[in-house]
C-alpha cells in the first residue's frame, strides 16, 4: 500500500477564518486517524490552513483548495491537478454532507484520477433531501414520522388547521444547510425549531422561509434522546452492508434537537433490519449513518435521517471494533478487508466540552444531574478530539475553546478583586496551551 494515497476532503463555510477563531473538522480528524494508524498515507484537502484538525500527526500533507461555495469547477481542477504530485492510486473520501454532494456531482471528472468512496449521483438523487428519503422509506416499508412538505404559507395554514398534537417541529429539507454560518440565526445551533401552537407555526414559518423556504413540518417522535439509534455502515458494490454497528444516543447539544455529544455502542436488530432495507433500496455505496427514533407510544422505529457520509460519531464504530474508514479504504483499493464478526457493546463516544454543556442543560431542565452524567461515562471511552497518540489537535482546539471561555467571563459586582485574581489564575493555568 506504499504507493496509495487517501485524500480526505473537508469544507468550511468561512474559508477566510483566522487562527484566532478555533475550528475543527471532527469527521476529517477521525478519518485521518483511522487510516493513518493503519499506515495509510493521508492528505487533507481543506480551504483554510487554520483548521485545528490539520495538526494531526497522521496527516502526511495538507493541500489548501478553492472554496467549493465559490467555484466547484475550480475545486475539481485543483483536485485533478494533485495527480501529478501524488502518483499511484488515489482514494477520495468526503468529510461532510456538502463534500459528499459535491463529489457525487463531479464524479465523472473526479473518477479519472480518484477512486471515490461516495454514493453515486443516481443514489444521491434518491436521498439528497428529507422528502426523497421519506419517499424511499415508504417504498422500502420503513416507518417514518408524520411529515408535511408545504410549499407556501397558504399550505402551512391549511396544515396547521388539521394539527392537534402540538408541539411539532420545522426542519430544513436539506439538513446540512442550517449548519452553515449564513443560516446560523435560524435555529441557533439546533437541527429543528419547535412550535407549540398553530399561531407559532405560522409565525415561525414566515420567519424561517425568509432565509430558507425548503422546509418540512414534522411530528415530534415521543421519547427521550436515549431512544435515538444510528446504524453506522459501509456498503460495497453489492449495495449491502459489508460491515456495520449500532449506537444509541446518550446526549445532544442543544438537548432535544441538537448534535450528538455522547453515544454508546449497542445491538438493535430492528435498526439493523430497517437500515439494511434502506441501503438496498437506495443502491447505496459508501460510508453512511442512518438515524431512527423509537416512538415510546407505538414502539415503532421511525426514520429520522440518512447521512450520506461518515458522521461525527464514526469514531465510536472504530472504538467498538469496526474500523469502517479502513474497511472502506481496503475495499476501494481492491484488498479484501478484515470484517469483524461482531462489535463490543457499551463503548462510549464522547465530545467532552459539548457533552458537559448538554449535561448542564439536562440538569437545569430537571431531567438528570451531574451524578447521572458521570455514571454514563464509566467503562471504555473513545474521545472525539483527545487521543494520546495524537495530542496536537486536542491542544490547539481546546486552547482556543478555553481562551474564548475566559474572555467571555465577566466580574460580579462587588467582587472585583476576587474576579481579577481568579481570571489571572485561569489565564496562567492555561498559558501553556497557547
Amino acid at each position: 500500500m506504499t504507493n496509495i494515497t487517501a485524500f480526505v476532503l473537508s469544507h468550511e463555510d468561512n474559508p477566510n477564518r483566522t487562527a484566532s477563531d478555533s475550528s475543527l473538522s471532527l469527521i476529517a480528524l477521525t478519518l485521518t486517524r483511522a487510516l493513518g494508524r493503519e499506515n495509510v498515507r493521508v492528505v487533507r484537502v481543506h480551504p483554510n490552513e487554520h483548521d485545528d484538525s490539520l495538526a494531526s500527526r497522521y496527516c502526511s500533507a495538507v493541500e489548501i483548495c478553492p472554496d467549493m461555495y465559490e467555484s466547484e469547477t475550480a475545486l475539481t481542477f485543483h483536485l485533478l491537478s494533485l495527480a501529478a504530485k501524488y502518483p499511484g492510486k488515489r482514494v477520495l473520501i468526503p468529510a461532510s454532507d456538502d463534500c459528499s454532494l459535491y463529489i457525487a456531482r463531479a464524479a465523472r471528472d473526479l473518477s479519472r484520477n480518484f477512486t471515490l468512496i461516495n454514493p453515486s449521483s443516481r443514489t444521491m438523487e434518491r436521498i439528497k433531501d428529507k422528502k426523497r428519503q421519506y419517499e424511499l422509506a415508504r417504498e422500502a416499508g420503513v416507518p417514518i414520522p408524520e411529515t408535511w412538505f408545504p410549499e407556501s404559507e397558504e399550505q402551512v395554514a391549511a396544515i396547521a388547521a388539521t394539527l392537534n398534537n402540538f408541539p411539532y417541529v420545522i426542519k430544513p429539507i436539506e439538513a446540512q444547510k442550517w449548519r452553515l454560518e449564513r443560516y446560523a440565526n435560524i435555529a441557533e445551533g439546533q437541527k429543528a425549531v419547535a412550535v407549540h401552537s398553530r399561531e407559532e407555526l405560522l409565525a415561525e414559518y414566515r420567519r424561517i422561509a425568509a432565509f430558507d423556504n425548503r422546509l418540512m413540518v414534522q411530528e415530534i417522535v415521543s421519547g427521550p434522546d436515549e431512544d435515538l439509534f444510528t446504524m453506522l455502515a459501509y456498503c460495497s458494490e453489492d449495495e449491502q452492508p459489508m460491515a456495520h454497528c449500532v449506537r444509541r444516543k446518550l446526549r445532544q447539544n442543544p438537548i432535544d434537537f441538537g448534535y450528538c455529544t455522547a453515544t454508546v455502542s449497542c445491538h438493535n436488530p430492528d435498526v439493523t433490519e430497517f437500515g439494511s432495507r434502506l441501503l438496498h433500496a437506495a443502491r447505496f455505496k459508501g460510508i453512511v449513518g442512518i438515524e431512527f427514533k423509537r416512538d415510546s407510544r407505538s414502539g415503532e422505529y421511525k426514520l429520522i435521517e440518512i447521512n450520506t457520509r461518515p458522521v461525527n460519531t464514526i469514531g465510536m464504530a472504530i472504538g467498538c471494533g469496526v474500523n469502517l474508514p479502513f474497511i472502506a479504504y481496503c475495499d476501494a483499493i481492491g484488498v479484501s478487508p478484515v470484517i469483524p464478526d461482531d462489535w463490543e457493546d457499551d463503548v462510549v463516544w464522547l465530545r467532552l466540552n459539548q457533552d458537559f454543556v448538554a449535561a448542564t442543560q439536562l440538569k437545569r431542565a430537571g431531567r438528570s444531574g451531574y451524578r447521572d452524567w458521570l455514571a454514563t461515562l464509566r467503562g471504555k471511552r473513545v474521545h472525539a478530539v483527545h487521543a494520546r497518540d495524537d495530542m496536537a489537535p486536542f491542544y490547539r482546539y481546546y486552547r482556543g475553546y478555553i481562551r474564548r471561555y475566559v474572555a467571555r467571563l465577566r466580574p460580579v459586582r462587588g467582587v472585583g478583586r476576587v474576579w481579577r485574581g481568579t481570571r489571572r489564575r485561569l489565564q496562567q493555568a492555561t498559558a501553556w496551551m497557547w
